[in-house]
């Protein structure tokens, strides 16, 4: 599997201000908050009869064919196609955030909330499309593609990945990365020689 890298810099769309995103419970999955300058999510409602509760994680082969296919296509996997799969995220938060090639266009990013994961997704606000770019496994519930789990010890993403292309100035995101027309990161996080996160961040324009 190839990996690229993708900063958030690069995305242009301001991920350090989600810290100050709003928290919200989302019952239903399908609208999230709708605060001062917040659009809401265009969501149908979609069903969820294939998706367990909201207090339920979500599936490890459903999970699995998400983080597949989200690789494969460069993170193209919309709002509506998350919740109908994982079901009603347990929360959301929304923030505000300035379209990069329009300024005076707001956008939303809003972050999906559920047992052991989170998927990060760039809400456009002048269309219907959304965009995930960003999903991260918190437990060792899941694991990548290549068996790589949230407990492990950090020589195992050594073993089963080779040495990352670099690490950042803390030396805790181990990020592997390859140049592409459409980058994609796998970034896993390591405290005290355990990863304690594993993610993938997905660029669009």
């Amino acid at each position: 599997m190839v990996l690229v890298l993708v900063s958030c810099s690069v995305v242009m769309i301001g991920l350090s201000a989600c810290s100050s995103a709003k928290d919200a419970a989302s019952p239903s999955g399908a609208s999230g908050p709708a605060g001062a300058g917040t659009p809401a999510p265009r969501s149908s409602s979609p069903a969820a009869s294939d998706a367990p509760p909201a207090d339920a994680p979500p599936p490890r082969d459903v999970v699995a064919q998400i983080i597949r296919e989200a690789l494969r296509t460069d993170g193209s996997v919309s709002y509506d196609e998350l919740v109908r799969r994982l079901g009603p995220p347990l929360r959301t938060r929304a923030t505000p955030t300035a379209n990069a090639y329009q300024p005076d266009q707001t956008d939303t990013l809003r972050t999906l909330v559920y047992r052991g994961l989170e998927a990060l997704v760039y809400d456009v606000s002048a269309s219907r499309k959304t965009f995930l770019i960003r999903f991260s496994l918190l437990t060792d519930r899941y694991a990548t593609p290549e068996g790589l789990r949230v407990g492990d010890p950090s020589r195992r993403a050594i073993d089963l990945l080779g040495a990352p292309t670099r690490r950042n100035p803390a030396g805790d995101e181990w990020i592997y990365s390859e140049s592409d027309a459409m980058p994609t990161a796998m970034v896993v996080t390591v405290q005290d020689q355990t990863i304690t996160r594993i993610e993938w961040e997905f660029y669009f324009s």
